[in-house]
């Protein structure tokens, strides 16, 4: 993770948590680091100064006179920040869809370990646009999203991130929470899993269009196994969170396409057990 970014925190009344965030970055190794009190003043130091990641938290957001997210989304020379939402309270999905909506490239909630502030880095800065043509174009013709109607994929790609890892990157590794789940956009990744010897054992490899992590997700369940980039690719990602909610058509149809996947998986999995068994049958031979 490239140690040189240059992070403003902007904490509008809460100054422990302010400085705590402060502290904890200078632990992990960022020595580049700006903080300011007053929303207000983010757009004109974000103009005068260097600055590749923002850290604002949810009440800087909610008690800002003018839509700051917004702001800064519309400014052409701002509109490429990378924007972490720091909060206390758990956020309801329709607060994490609009926060998504209005420019978060991810979420961090305080209080947090390391870890947590780590992830959050590495979120925001594998966060892609997903407002652009192109990006549109490459979702809409993924068999994935088949289902869905134009207004839907750009309903969706507002409630949802795209993220680009590099070739040999962890997606996420065995154990760790399934708090979202992925389409691949572009590229391959592999599923792998370490065995009782050490080894590690490649248990499948999926390609453009194919979705993975899911079962994690829907059984409220950690990963089973862990994700690894095979080359640089392109994520498609949806919060749990969003996904929880059955607020909107979208989300019902996500859950549709989901059973069609399981049953195709069946259907191949009882393929590969009558194969197997038929190939494994040995007629019993005539006693003599």
């Amino acid at each position: 993770m490239d140690k040189n970014l240059s992070i403003l925190i902007v904490i509008h009344r809460d100054i422990a948590v302010r400085d705590v965030t402060k502290g904890t970055l200078r632990y992990i190794g960022y020595s580049s680091i700006n903080t300011i009190n007053d929303p207000k003043n983010i757009v004109e130091f974000l103009l005068r100064e260097k600055c590749d990641l923002i850290i604002i938290d949810y009440d800087s957001i909610e008690t800002s006179r003018t839509d700051i997210l917004n702001t800064i989304k519309s400014n052409p020379a701002l509109s490429y920040k990378r924007i972490i939402l720091l909060y206390k309270d758990d956020l309801e999905a329709a607060q994490l869809k609009k926060m998504y909506n209005d420019g978060v490239s991810s979420v961090l909630k305080f209080p947090f370990q390391m870890t947590d502030v780590q992830k959050a880095i590495g979120d925001a800065t594998r966060s892609e646009n997903t407002v652009v043509a192109d990006t549109y174009a490459k979702i809409r013709q993924l068999d994935f999203f088949s289902f869905m109607t134009d207004e839907d994929i750009v309903k969706l790609l507002r409630m949802s991130k795209l993220r680009r890892y590099a070739a040999e990157e962890l997606i996420f590794d065995e154990g760790q929470p399934g708090d979202r789940f992925y389409v691949i956009v572009d590229g391959s990744i592999s599923i792998c899993k370490q065995m009782e010897d050490g080894k590690i054992e490649r248990l499948a490899k999926l390609s453009k269009g194919e979705c993975f992590g899911e079962m994690a997700l829907l059984e409220d369940s950690t990963r089973s196994a862990r994700a690894i980039a095979n080359e640089n690719i392109m994520l498609f990602e949806l919060d749990k969170a969003i996904m929880n909610s059955y607020d909107d058509i979208i989300t019902l149809k996500l859950y549709k396409k989901f059973a069609y996947i399981f049953s195709e998986r069946l259907r191949k999995a009882d393929k590969k057990i009558r194969d197997l068994a038929l190939y494994s049958y040995k007629p019993e031979t005539p006693a003599s």
